[in-house]
């Protein structure tokens, strides 16, 4: 396929390079310097405006099978759909980061008064907001994701220093049941739990693991991980559409909610519209203010404002009073490493969202991309085709950096059993690394 991105950046630069090892990308940017960043991972850049209808032209827009306008304005996004759609691009996807555009975008009476259609409205932010909620309703892990209708959950813990769990070896630890340990995260690379010599690692501390569940195991391995019990206290830092968000998923459970936010107008706005928080204007970096509202007596940090910087002060001010769990959004991949290492629990950006939405949008119609873990490892949900020969699962050779984390056979779904029999029409949830991806679905067909 042809794809035409606008937008190098933080968004689009991650989708071209998600997409590039199996469809022609060309990227329009107006900043010189991305050119060879993105040309080294062959891509196509072509610096310009990607509003200048001689610019869409030079990229080809007639030929192009998708046009996404990814860049950091939604009116600039917005006018580029339009003119690439004119130009004769088939499909085209426009990120906004407004609520307002993306109300009105998806509102069937907006094609008649534009005259043409947009196909695909995506709002990163919505996403990411959704997943700090299941971050914070889950005591003790540092990512969460529901599978197979709310049948089973793929949850992920950091192991600590004074974990019961760090300096032992897997195969003495017995897990609860109903619960499948999936791999380990370490330093980026899975160790997935059929690759040689699994049982025989000795968790470290800054290790992630992960399982699967069902919703019984899920309550034995909470228990594990985080034997204090539910949240009961939350303090965003940062009002904006995120925390906005954030706060208003969270008013629906029993939880005390406190918002701060530097914007008079906004918190008035805040206060309105979330009867049941505490509404704070002020700076979030105010340790004294954080202090004086509550911080000791909190059980989650958000910080969501749109500085990198000041989320990262925020977020070690609270890991030093001792917050239990502190989620930090991040706007600069590059920055999401150094927050790890500087020790943030959960450093988060809507890029990850953005990028699974597109991949599945684009990819073959059997597979979608649950979830995207660091860089390179990801959750594949396969639906077996007509041609594949029926075998039990553990005679299913997936490559070194793979494992089947769950089967689904119509409305039934369990966890791995390699004793049983696998066959066209089931679909096996993958947990995989990115660059063997490909290898499984072809071990699969």
């Amino acid at each position: 396929m042809h794809i035409v991105i606008a937008g190098g950046g933080e968004i689009g630069g991650q989708i071209a390079k998600a997409l590039t090892q199996k469809h022609d990308i060309v990227v329009i940017d107006k900043d010189p310097e991305l050119r060879e960043r993105l040309e080294q991972h062959d891509v196509q850049f072509l610096e310009g405006s990607a509003t200048d209808p001689d610019t869409l032209r030079e990229a080809k827009m007639d030929l192009a099978d998708v046009f996404i306008a990814a860049t950091n304005w939604d009116e600039v996004n917005l006018l580029a759909c339009l003119l690439a759609k004119g130009l004769g691009a088939k499909e085209v996807i426009c990120f906004v980061g407004k609520s307002s555009y993306m109300d009105i975008l998806t509102d069937p009476r907006t094609v008649e008064i534009l005259g043409t259609r947009i196909d695909r409205v995506l709002w990163p932010q919505r996403s990411l907001a959704k997943e700090i909620v299941e971050v914070i309703m889950v005591p003790g892990a540092v990512d969460v994701e529901t599978l197979a209708g709310g049948r089973l959950r793929f949850l992920e813990y950091r192991v600590e220093e004074k974990s019961p769990y760090a300096h032992r070896h897997l195969k003495i630890i017995d897990w609860p049941e109903e619960t499948f340990m999936a791999g380990v995260l370490r330093e980026g690379r899975l160790i997935a739990a059929r690759d040689p010599g699994f049982d025989d690692l000795e968790l470290q501390p800054g290790d992630r693991i992960l399982f699967t569940s069902t919703p019984m195991g899920f309550t034995a391995l909470q228990a594990c991980f985080a034997p204090k019990g539910r949240v009961r206290q939350v303090m965003i830092v940062g009002g904006g559409n995120v925390g906005y968000m954030v706060a208003q998923e969270l008013s629906r459970y029993r939880v005390q909610i406190v918002v701060v936010d530097h914007n008079e107008e906004r918190c008035a706005w805040l206060a309105e519209e979330l009867p049941g928080a505490l509404v704070l204007q002020g700076d979030g970096t105010d340790t004294d203010l954080l202090e004086s509202e509550g911080l000791d007596n909190t059980d989650v940090l958000v910080a969501v404002t749109d500085n990198d910087e000041k989320n990262l002060l925020v977020s070690l001010f609270a890991k030093q009073a001792g917050v239990a769990k502190v989620i930090t959004r991040v706007g600069r991949a590059e920055n999401r490493k150094l927050f790890e290492r500087v020790g943030i629990d959960i450093p988060l950006t809507p890029r990850q969202a953005a990028v699974r939405e597109v991949v599945d949008w684009l990819d073959s119609e059997n597979v979608d991309h649950l979830s995207l873990m660091e860089e390179n490892i990801e959750l594949l949900e396969i639906e077996l085709p007509s041609t594949f020969r029926e075998r039990t699962l553990g005679s299913l050779e997936l490559p070194t950096g793979a494992t089947v984390v769950a089967v689904e056979r119509g409305k039934k779904v369990s966890l791995p059993d390699y004793n049983q029999t696998v066959a066209a029409g089931d679909t096996l949830l993958v947990l995989s690394e990115r660059r063997v991806a490909e290898d499984v679905l072809a071990r699969v067909r």
